[in-house]
């Protein structure tokens, strides 16, 4: 009689039981489907199955990417190389990229790397804005604030990818500014060193180049790279972030020069160079006067005027309510200027530039771009969304291997990339970290690393290399078999 109340009272039990995991399951499906539209971005590393990986391995080809938030130089070194070499048969890998965030012990770390990865490494690289770097292991966030309010902010962060791959063939060059007379000069230089280092000649163009310059010579930079390679040489490249800025160079590392790395391979190669932009607005000027890197005057007025006329006056409602340099340039990254090109197929391309006061105070009319806007040449209106610029960033793989019909299911070998600082900086930091998730996700995981520039160079077909501003680029390298 015992046992059959107990059968009976679990059989009982059963129902109030099922009707609790009921109110528990319906209580999570509408949790997911009511949220907030941010949540949407909060997404998780993709975990990429044993069997995948081992599929998409090369024979002869590895691929590290490691990181460190170490303020010493040598214990930053030391992990990042040990991490990306974990598991690795080549400790001496064929190429390495480094990416210091501002403000780093940037000649310790060259001469640490260069004892641990061994004197045969070719390394290509520089400065990242003083506030992130990343690889597909993470974003390794730093300093707080950008520009030349991260100068006395002491936290350090150190990205590292090594290559090693018969599939491959790297050179690698740098030059100091200050050893020529031009920079123009000086790229021509560096592009004919890097082809040398690679075993390659003249008549032998690389299937991409990669760029790091510094801030204020990038358009000159590119005549010098088109003049040794010609106007449909693929360059991806970016301004090397600061404020205090460097290129590592074999020995030196340079704070006037440019870092330049030439690639070889027959593997296939996908690239993207992009902006992430709304181009419909109907404001548009022709720029009349300029100095330098700044617009003076757009249709003979004042350019600050006019591009504060164009915005309905909230660059002066900014700095009345916000007052802050800093945080005004920030949010102008959601107003860029831009220029549009017209290759010989009619194919428009548009080239950002980031405008700010000039004068902090405001007083000074001049607007500033870190470009070389030239008179007559015509600016337009853009806007744009941290929600647009962060799937923007998130989908750079997926059309880099479009670009190059490398299947989108496929994991690439490796990817590289060039992320402007303001568009990292417009992203509210509690989203920034879900830029390597969303990487991750479109590269299905494979390594990337890639740094925060303060200016950006691409390749558009039909028009040559260009320099903007807020833009991004992404390189990857499949396998022979991964195309569409």
């Amino acid at each position: 009689m015992e046992s059959g109340l107990v059968r009976g009272t679990i059989v009982n039990t059963k129902i109030p039981i099922l009707c609790v995991i009921g109110v528990i399951v319906g209580g999570i499906l509408f949790f997911l489907f009511t949220r907030e539209e941010k949540e949407e971005f909060q997404l998780v590393p993709q975990q990429m199955p044993k069997n995948v990986v081992e599929e998409t391995a090369i024979a002869g080809t590895e691929v590290g990417t490691g990181w460190s938030i170490s303020e010493n130089p040598r214990k930053a070194v030391r992990e990042a190389v040990n991490m990306a070499l974990r598991g690795k048969s080549q400790k001496s890998p064929d190429f390495a990229v480094i990416y210091a965030s501002s403000g780093s012990d940037v000649d310790s770390i060259l001469s640490i790397a260069k004892q641990l990865l061994g004197e045969d490494t070719k390394i290509f690289g520089g400065t990242s804005d003083s506030r992130a770097v990343m690889t597909d292991k993470g974003f390794v966030k730093v300093a707080e604030r950008g520009y030349r309010f991260a100068e006395m902010q002491g936290r350090r962060g150190l990205a590292i990818m090594t290559v090693t791959s018969k599939h491959i063939i790297f050179g690698v060059s740098s030059a100091n500014l200050s050893d020529f007379s031009s920079a123009q000069e000086m790229s021509k230089s560096a592009v004919v060193s890097a082809i040398e280092s690679a075993g390659k000649t003249d008549d032998e163009p690389p299937t991409v180049v990669l760029l790091s310059t510094t801030i204020g010579i990038e358009e000159e930079v590119l005549e010098g790279v088109e003049e040794v390679l010609g106007k449909d040489a693929i360059v991806l490249g970016g301004t090397v972030g600061g404020p205090a800025i460097a290129v590592f160079g074999e020995n030196e590392v340079y704070s006037e020069g440019v870092s330049l790395a030439v690639i070889y391979t027959d593997l296939p190669v996908g690239w993207t160079f992009e902006g992430g932009f709304d181009v419909t607005d109907k404001h548009t000027g022709i720029v009349t006067k300029t100095e330098g890197q700044a617009i003076v005057e757009i249709d003979n007025r004042p350019a600050l005027e006019v591009y504060n006329e164009w915005l309905g006056g909230e660059i002066e409602t900014l700095y009345k309510q916000v007052g802050k340099p800093d945080v005004i340039r920030d949010l102008l990254t959601l107003h860029p200027l831009y220029r549009k090109y017209t290759s010989r197929d009619g194919e428009d391309y548009f080239l950002f530039s980031h405008p700010w006061p000039r004068d902090d105070q405001m007083k000074d009319k001049a607007v500033s771009t870190s470009t070389k806007i030239k008179a007559g040449e015509r600016v337009y209106l853009s806007r744009g969304t941290w929600e647009t610029l962060i799937n923007r960033v998130g989908n750079l793989p997926r059309n880099a291997k479009n670009q190059g019909n490398i299947g989108a299911d496929v994991r690439p070998i490796l990817g590289i990339g060039f992320i402007c600082g303001g568009v990292m900086g417009v992203i509210p930091e509690t989203e920034r970290e879900k830029l390597s998730y969303l990487i991750n996700y479109a590269n299905n995981s494979a390594p990337f690393i890639t740094n925060f520039t303060w200016g950006e160079q691409g390749y558009f077909p039909g028009v040559g290399c260009k320099h903007g501003n807020l833009l991004t680029s992404f390189l990857v390298i499949g396998r022979k078999d991964t195309k569409e």
